[in-house]
């Protein structure tokens, strides 16, 4: 009978040194993104062509708001709040606070963002 060799179990990869390297959460700030690349030659179209890579209308998000990076059981995740729409289509204000009202959302990460429009660990 031949001996087998048990190989020893690699750590996965998700171990708490690689979590580490690794910001737990990543902040896109919507209202300085915007001023930073309204300007630039096609700054606001490569936003918004994110934006829609990642299945998010850029008509729907406040532009005093953030987006945020997080990792989950289901791979990175985009959590961002979105203006809530009417059954006729439109904004509205919310009576509570007699601003426009917003609703928060999720997406899956498609594209990842320029690191530049990153702003790490804010809360």
């Amino acid at each position: 009978m031949s001996k087998r060799t048990a190989k020893k179990p690699r750590p996965a990869r998700s171990t708490a040194a690689a979590a580490a390297a690794v910001p737990e959460r990543l902040v896109i700030d919507c209202h300085d993104l915007y001023r930073r690349v309204y300007w630039t030659p096609d700054g606001m179209r490569a936003v918004q062509a994110w934006m829609r890579a990642n299945s998010i209308d850029p008509d729907d998000v406040p532009v005093h708001s953030e987006m945020v990076l997080e990792d989950s059981a289901f791979g990175l995740l985009i959590r961002y709040e979105a203006y809530r729409i009417n059954e006729d289509g439109h904004r509205y204000v919310d009576p509570d606070t007699d601003q426009a009202a917003v609703e928060p959302r999720t997406t899956l990460l498609q594209l990842p963002p320029p690191a530049d429009w990153l702003t790490p660990g804010r809360r």
